[in-house]
């Protein structure tokens, strides 16, 4: 049920922190993974480490902006014709300002939105054009589109997670509740991953007072390691999931449990 052989996966963000960890975890299982990202250089490196690791499937990438509808389109025409079908989106792509309440202007809003809510719905929509019955497409939340950042948790000068990421990623979760309902006649199943807290290396690093207080909000007491929301988002648009779409699963230590 968890094997992808022969089936074709356009990973949206997969040059990413969390994204490439799928791409890994999705060659293992077989897949063939088409790897998409806006970050040219960094999409190259992915290329190649993706390219060496275990696993029969082929690997190719993609340019993909999701400011730019354009672009969208041109990337799921490319995956589609990669490896000669398309059975499987998952899109861990994000824009978060990092500008703190007051600053935010209309403008980084309006732009946030774009990319996080219209370039997925497009992105999404294209993708599912191309897929025959029992594809299935896993959209990347976070759990501050369940709660909301915690101010207590920010020590010093830092901001909290901007209102606009966490708007963007609440929508996101409704909308694909939405489009499971859409595409459950024409069996292509659409679910959500959530992940909780999963600060960057360098992050970790810088702000270990901030890393502290995240962990004290999991019930497993410690923050995500980068490759665990790659199980989720593998089961998802594996046949182990086959009758699952609508949902919105937590990946966050246990975060929006208490």
């Amino acid at each position: 049920m968890f094997s992808l052989e022969g089936r074709s996966v356009l990973v949206a963000g997969g040059a990413g922190y969390l994204g490439t960890p799928v791409c890994l975890l999705l060659k293992a299982q077989g897949a063939n993974v088409i790897i998409a990202d806006r970050d040219i250089d960094r999409l190259e490196v992915a290329r190649t480490t993706i390219a060496a690791a275990p696993g029969t499937g082929g690997v190719a990438t993609l340019p993909l902006d999701m400011a730019d509808e354009a672009s969208i389109l041109a990337c799921v025409d490319g995956a589609a014709m990669a490896f000669g079908n398309l059975s499987g989106l998952i899109a861990a792509t994000a824009f978060n300002s990092g500008k703190t309440f007051d600053a935010l202007d209309a403008d980084t809003f309006d732009l946030a939105n774009r990319i996080n809510l219209t370039g997925t719905f497009l992105l999404a929509r294209a993708a599912a054009s191309k897929m025959a019955p029992g594809g299935a497409m896993v959209l990347y939340s976070s759990m501050y589109g369940v709660v909301s950042p915690d101010p207590k948790n920010y020590p010093g000068k830092m901001a909290p997670n901007a209102i606009e990421y966490g708007v963007g990623k609440a929508g996101l979760n409704q909308m694909v509740r939405y489009m499971a309902g859409h595409y459950g006649p024409k069996n292509i199943r659409v679910n959500a991953l959530y992940p909780g807290p999963f600060p960057h290396a360098a992050v970790q690093e810088t702000h270990p007072d901030f890393i502290a207080n995240l962990e004290a909000e999991t019930m497993l007491g410690r923050i995500g390691r980068q490759h665990e929301t790659a199980g989720a988002a593998v089961f998802l648009v594996s046949d182990a999931a086959s009758y699952i779409t609508g949902q919105v699963l937590g990946v966050d230590g246990g975060w929006t449990a208490w």
